[in-house]
Parts: structure tokens; sequence; C-alpha cells
């Protein structure tokens, strides 16, 4: 069975009505539809806080269960590691996903394998999938979760804009070790950094079926296997809508050919997105993002762009503010439609290191003003609610940013929100002035806890007695409708079964929740103005484990209704180009639809849901789109109660095609090798980059797709090899750029004469190890493969294979990696005695370092010996090499 609950109902018949391919049309469901009885036996327990949201069953499309939804996945094709992906290798049948590996000949490759992609987008959720695995050697499994750009060989049929963002592996598990499960994660923006995660040593992946999830949060990735935690890494990068993959591929020789064809086996996958977590747009909200009129700046700011790529995701689109100016203050000032109480929310758009630890936001409210610190390295990409406060219409509310002289980083900026909201803490209601008062009272024994952390990250209270209760009454200021949440704080002795009593105008209503260290709605209920309203915490007896109390938050709204609301009008498209980046931006423009639960729009591109959330004023931005495509725009309406409109008419816009080059690759340097010539050069900033032609003496080397990647600088760093050289002859080298439209650069050119030398590489014949030794991610020279240890006593060896005794320079390329030794000791062995040269491996690398000048006799008695010098760190390897000096 497949559910596609990404758009309303109104929305899919509409879409489906319209034939747009690959849109998800499918009516929506209940969560519970997707738990058939197959699937329950096998379920495990899953992270609270979730709601199904799409999902394939792999059910197939064709009577008797066959056939990819073909609406809803891409094939995965192109040539990766050792294999071809094919989509004859995909199939389903028997309620499965099947991945064929083959020993067959296609495209240059010995094996085929294969592998889907969702169409469907997916941002901060839960994901989860169960299969079984291939156990002979030879093929590379993954689950993971990334963007697509027409840059990527994987999906030719793609021509959307470039949403290669974060790469978040699920799990990646090679067949030759079938019970070691890698949880990675990298991203692409605003270049490529890793996130290295680790090995978890869990079931045996081949011998039945296991379940894989993550959780995708704002400030951290947690895995599971088979239901159990496997894995917590911090920092989870930028957050935007991304496809998941399902892949297998033949990844490292040599393969046991043995039982092949061989096959992995999928039973679904679903994502679970996350419930109402209280921070989300209401209505009478006001949010006022950069570039609007309510913001302001003082100091130096600039936009937040490194090398023409835009650094993080705001609220509503990438256009985000940054400064290193320790003058610099940001400020909004929002359009109030009455006086009241309002919790305030910065959106952080700092998912980067350089964030600054110390930022320091102001709230003017009706009181006064109050300081709230926030460090943006590791709040996450998230609204941060900064406290409720009491606020009226004017100039004098508002928000101001400034970075505190106990920090330092990079400040940034971009959207405030002020939502109307009563919260009581569990040291009272915040009054006017953002301090405590009356509200909150307490039945029975309670203590404080300062190690679990609530709401602002303030003290939490516990209590274990069932005879014990905490209670939350807020001074409504008006009847009406209100959304209640209970911030539920998460810690190992918590009860399981917390009961929240909801005391409102129809009664009291129970509900009973699990805790997930964030807002959780309690539902909507009516209540009376003042005090008789009231939420309740307690358990039944019986009930083990602590009760945990901190805040609960009243929400105004308007009663929930089914009517959708108005279908934006006057839905518009504009497009310019940055020539000198090759940028290409669309912007949607609709007319603002007036009602009073209205709260915000979604945007559809190709009829492909582009907005995380809602978004609040008429008008959305994408940079990055493909020039020369026509795509469709449209946008629907959201109300409180989560009713969509249908679509908009969709209006064709298109992209002006691009026939301006790259700006030629700068700094190019040519080095010299046996028989060949290693190109270096720095990576092109143009956004459109698709790769890199090489040529030789006139001649094209670089046959088929350009090499490189713009998600790769590190690959014209670390070397770019020419083959085929004669020695001792003077060739001509050019490197051009090529943009996604073919264009090409004009060329870098550079002269190189290859000389005979001995390089020793990793895995040579001259190279040897002592103690314990490991493979490492750090590539080295040529983007090789390194290896690592962190046994102090480990040693490595490079030994040539000398013809002629004499006097050779003796390079070693060194790694970097800020957990290696700052001493890796170099020892050169020679006809004279032994050299000495100690390097930091931490720093200043990833290139040949020069270890001296030495006299060699023939043969193998010459060599060179790295060790750990600083007894700590790990100490790497990559390749010597020695040049005879004439």
């Amino acid at each position: 069975m497949n559910i596609r609950r990404t758009i309303h109902a109104a929305v899919a018949v509409a879409l489906a009505a319209g034939g747009l391919a690959g849109a998800p049309v499918a009516p929506p469901a209940t969560p519970a539809a997707a738990e058939s009885s197959t699937v329950a036996s096998a379920d495990v327990p899953r992270p609270a806080g979730y709601e199904l949201a799409w999902t394939d069953e792999f059910d197939g499309t064709e009577p008797g269960g066959t056939g990819l939804d073909t609406h809803a996945w891409y094939y995965r094709e192109g040539e990766k590691a050792i294999c071809s992906n094919s989509p004859d290798n995909v199939s389903v049948a028997g309620g499965k996903l099947r991945i064929a590996l083959k020993r067959q000949d296609r495209n240059g490759k010995q094996y085929t394998c294969g592998g889907v992609i969702s169409k469907q987008w997916f941002g901060y959720g839960y994901y989860e999938t169960r299969a079984e695995l291939w156990g002979d050697r030879g093929f590379h499994s993954a689950f993971w979760t990334t963007g697509l750009s027409d840059s990527m060989p994987d999906t030719p049929g793609y021509k959307g804009p470039n949403n290669r963002v974060n790469e978040i592996d699920g799990f990646e598990i090679d067949s030759h070790a079938p019970t070691r499960i890698a949880h990675h994660s990298h991203w692409f923006v605003p270049r490529h950094i890793g996130n290295q995660g680790g090995l978890y040593v869990g079931p045996d992946s081949s011998d039945g079926y296991h379940t894989y999830g993550f959780e995708w949060l704002p400030t951290e990735i947690r895995y599971y296997v088979d239901g159990m935690l496997a894995r917590v890494q911090p920092y989870a990068g930028p957050h935007g809508l991304q496809s998941i993959w399902l892949t297998t591929l033949g990844y490292t020789a040599p393969v046991d050919e043995g039982n092949l064809p061989g096959e992995t086996t999928w039973d679904y996958f679903r994502y679970y997105a996350p419930t109402d977590g209280g921070n989300d747009a209401a209505p009478g909200s006001a949010v006022v993002d950069n570039g609007d009129a309510g913001y302001a700046e003082s100091g130096e700011w600039k936009d937040a762009v490194t090398d023409s790529h835009e650094e993080a995701f705001g609220f509503q689109d990438r256009q985000t503010r940054r400064s290193d100016s320790p003058d610099a203050a940001a400020t909004w000032t929002p359009e109030l439609e009455d006086a009241g109480e309002y919790e305030v929310l910065a959106w952080n758009p700092s998912f980067l290191a350089t964030g600054h630890t110390a930022a320091r936001y102001t709230v003017a409210h009706a009181g006064g003003s109050s300081d709230v610190v926030v460090n943006q390295s590791t709040a996450g990409q998230q609204w941060v609610s900064l406290g409720s406060y009491r606020m009226k219409p004017g100039a004098g509310h508002g928000l101001r940013l400034t970075g505190d002289t106990s920090g330092k980083g990079t400040l940034r900026a971009d959207s405030a929100m002020f939502t109307p909201a009563i919260v009581v803490d569990n040291g009272g209601a915040l009054d006017a002035i953002g301090v405590t008062g009356s509200g909150y009272s307490e039945t029975g024994t309670w203590s404080t806890s300062s190690a679990v952390a609530g709401w602002r990250d303030t003290d939490t209270r516990y209590a274990s007695s069932s005879t014990s209760a905490a209670r939350w009454t807020p001074e409504l200021p008006e009847s009406g409708t209100y959304a209640v949440y209970a911030w539920t704080p998460v810690h190992e002795s918590n009860t399981n079964i917390a009961r929240y009593k909801v005391v409102h105008n129809g009664g009291p209503a129970v509900v009973e929740v699990d805790h997930v260290d964030r807002w959780t709605k309690l539902g909507t209920f009516a209540f009376e103005a003042g005090a008789g309203g009231y939420v309740e915490l307690g358990k039944d007896t019986g009930v083990t484990g602590n009760l945990r109390a901190d805040a609960v938050k009243f929400v105004p709204v308007p009663a929930a209704d089914d009517d959708a609301p108005a279908v934006p009008s006057d839905v518009r498209g504009d497009v310019y180009t940055v020539p000198d980046t090759g940028d290409a931006v669309l912007t949607w423009h609709w007319r603002t639809v007036h009602e009073p639960d209205l709260v915000g729009y979604h945007v559809y591109l190709d009829g492909q849901r582009v907005s995380w959330k809602p978004v609040q004023r008429p008008s959305f931005r994408m940079r990055q789109m493909l020039a020369g495509q026509t795509y469709k725009i449209s946008v629907t309406s959201v109300d409180s109660s989560g009713n969509e409109s249908a679509p908009s008419r969709r209006v064709p816009i298109r992209i002006p095609a691009d026939t301006r080059p790259p700006a030629a690759p700068d700094t190019l340097i040519g080095e010299a090798a046996n028989g060949m010539a290693i190109l270096y050069w720095e990576q092109n900033s143009e956004v459109d980059l698709l790769g890199y032609r090489i040529y030789a003496d006139g001649e094209l080397v670089t046959t088929g797709d350009p090499v490189g990647h713009p998600a790769d600088p590190d690959f014209t760093r670390l070397g770019f090899p020419v083959h085929g050289l004669a020695n001792n002859v003077e060739h001509s080298l050019e490197v051009r750029a090529v943009d996604l439209s073919g264009n090409e650069s004009r060329p870098a050119a550079v002269a190189v004469t290859p000389l005979p030398m001995n390089i020793v590489g990793i895995g040579d014949e001259g190279y040897t190890e002592q103690g314990a030794w490991t493979p490492s991610s750090v590539r080295g020279w040529l983007s090789s493969p390194t290896r690592t240890t962190n046994v102090t006593s480990a040693t490595a060896q490079w030994h040539p294979e000398l013809a002629v005794a004499g006097t050779y320079d003796v390079y070693a390329w060194v790694p970097n990696h800020a957990n290696s030794t700052t001493a890796a000791r170099y020892t050169v062995t020679h006809a004279g005695g032994t050299g000495i040269t100690d390097i930091d491996q931490t720093t200043g690398g990833n290139q040949w370092i020069l270890l001296g000048r030495h006299e060699f006799d023939v043969g193998t008695a010459g060599h060179v010996t790295v060790s750990n010098a600083a007894g700590r760190g790990y100490l790497r390897t990559s390749a010597v090499k020695f040049i005879p000096v004439s």
C-alpha cells in the first residue's frame, strides 16, 4: 500500500487532474493504514513526537503486486565504484523492493547494481526502512538522504534546481562485514564539510530482515538499529528538503561471484514528520524577515555567501545576513495587531561552527527589556524561543541582536516571529517583564532538577509519587479557543505514561504523552476568560517513573473547521540571472489571502512542494535554477486547522538560456611525475559548474563527462593525473571549466616535463606497516585512500626500488586532519645515515613536503619511516616520492 499524505486531498485531486508527472497524487490516509499485518510482527519501537507522513510499502503498481511506482521514485543510474547502476536491476515483487547484483559487463564496468531515489523531498523527521542485505564480499548497501542536481549522473531525468544540501547515511554496510554499520553525515553548502560518525557493530544485516531508522533533528542525528539507539551524532548540518536513497553498489574488489546474481530486498520506506512542536506560526503571528520593512541594521553586514554559494537556510528562503563587526546590530520591529502577551522567537540560520557563541537578543516589551544569550553555533537551524512578554503595537517593541563580548564568531541574522501566547512556567507565569509570577502550583513532594533543562534551558521539577501533581493556571485575556502545549523534558527516569488533564469549557480532557524535549500539543480547547481553566500533570497509582514538570503555553486560535482557505490568486514568477556566478533566481509572487485563520502558504514547483513550513509573505525565492528549463509554479494557502487550499493556476516560467562560459580555472600548477603530469588548481565558484575538461598537447584526455564536482573542491587541490606522457619532453597541459549548459571556459595552461622518479603509495609493494593500522576517510595524494593509527608505537615504511645510485630529493605527501598527531616523525634512511623531519599533520599539509636531499645506493636499502613523536593523536600515511637530482 502506498500512502502519500504530503498533499491535502484538494491539492492531490487538482494535481491529478492537471497530469503533473511525478506528483504524489494518492489521497491521504490515516497513519494506521500503513501498518499492514505482514509488517506488524516485525515492528520495533519508534521515537515519540512523529506521525506517518509518507510511505511506500512496495506492494507494486501492477496486478500481482509488481512494478515500481515511477511517479514516486527515480531509478539510480550512472557508474559508481566497480558497477553500473541499471534500472533493469530494480524490481518490485512479493511486497518487496528488490535490487539485483550481477556479474555483467555494462558501460565499462564488470558488475551491475541499482537503487531508487525518491521524487518526494523530506526534511526534519524520522526515517525508517526494513531490509535484508547481501552477505557475500564485494557490495555496499546504503539507506541515505541527499538532494539532487543536474550535475549528478545518478538521475538523468531530474531537471530541477540544485537542492543538494545535506547527506545523512542512515546506514552504509559493506557485504564483507555485514555486522559493521556505518553512520555518517556531511553537507555541501557552502562547501563540502564532513561530519564524521562511526561504526556500530550490530546484527548480521544479511541473516534476515532488520529495521534501520534515523531522526534528523536541528541539533543532532540519532541512529537506530532494530529499535535500539545505536549512535547520537551532534551537529546535524544544514536543513534542506532532500530525497531518500535506497541503493546497493558493487564497491570493493575482489567480488565473491559464487552466488551471483544476488539481491538486496527492502520491505518498505516510511517517513514520519514531526508533530506540531508549538513553534510554528499561528493566526496573529507577526514574522519579520531580513529585507522586510520592519528589519534594520547598523554596522557592517553582508549577505551570508561564500564563493557565490549561500551559507545557510533562513526561515523563508536562503537569504540570510552575517557580520564580523563588533559594533554590528540587527533589529526586528513587528506590526502587532493587538496588545497582549507574545512569545518571541528568532530563526537561527547558523549550522556552522563559525557561528557566534554569545549572540545577545534583547527583547523590548511593555515592562522594559530582557536579554537572552544564544550560542548560534550549537542552537541548530530552527526557531529559538526567547521567552514570552507583554507587548503592544508601535515602534517601541521588538527585538535587537548584537554580539556579546563574552563570545566570538560570526553573527548571523534572519527572521523574528512574535506569536500570541500565554506561557506559564514552573516558577510561575511570565509577566510583562519576563519574570516569575503566579499561575504554577504543586501538591505532594517535588524537587528541582538543574541537570534536566526545560523551556529556555531553565530548571525543571520532578516527583515520583502518584499523589503528586503540578498545575498550570493561565490568566486568559479573553474567551475563545486555544491550542495547548506542554514542554515535556526527556530523562531516563521519566514515566512513560505522563497524564495531562486539561480543564476547559467542555469539562476535563485527559491526554497521555511521552516526553520529546519540545512542546507537545495536548489539543485545542475552548476556555473562558480569566483563570477558570488549567492543566494538571499527574499519574495513576502503580505507574512507575518520575513526573517531570516545566511549562505550558496557551496559543489563541480560531475554532477548528474543515473548510479549506481560499486559493491564492495572481500568481506570477520572475527570473533574474547573475552572469558572473552562473546563477538563475526564480521568485514567485501572489496576492495575499485575507482570512482570520490563515497561517501561510506552500509553494510548488512542477507539483513538488518546495517549502518546508508555510511561508508568511506573498513571495518565495529559489536560486540555482537550471538554464533553459521551463517550470510550472503554483501556490496554496494553509490555515490553522491544517487545511490546505487547492493549488493556484499553474504558471509556466522559462529560465533563460545561458551562453556565457565560466571563468578559466585559477592558479593552475603542473607537477612532473614518471610518465605523467599532475595538475592542481583552485575550484571555480560558479554555482552552475559541472566540472572540467583536461587537454594534453591539444588533445582531450578526459573523455566522457567532465571530471571533478562542484561540491568537492578538494578534488582540484589533491591533484589530477594526466597519464601516458613521455619523460624528458615538455608537454602543454590545459584545464577548462564546463558549466551545466555545456559552455566551456578559456584554458588555464601550464607546461610540464615528466621525469623518471620513484613514487611509493600505500597500495604499492614497497609500503609496509608495523602495528595496528586501519583505513582512513581522509583522502591523500590524487584523492587516494590513506591509512591511520592511534597506536603510538606503530610505524610505516616506504621502500623504493632505486635503479641508479645518486642524489635524490625525498618528499612525503602529508594528509591533514584536526585529530592527527602534531609531530609525525619522518626518518629518511640513506647511504650516509639518517635524517629526521617532524611535521604537524593537523595543519599546513595536503601537499608534498620536502624531507631533504640525500645520497642513496641502488636497491631497496634506502627508505622512509614515519612514527608518532608526539605520543598522541592519529598518525596518517599517503605517498612518498624520490626524485633524482641531475
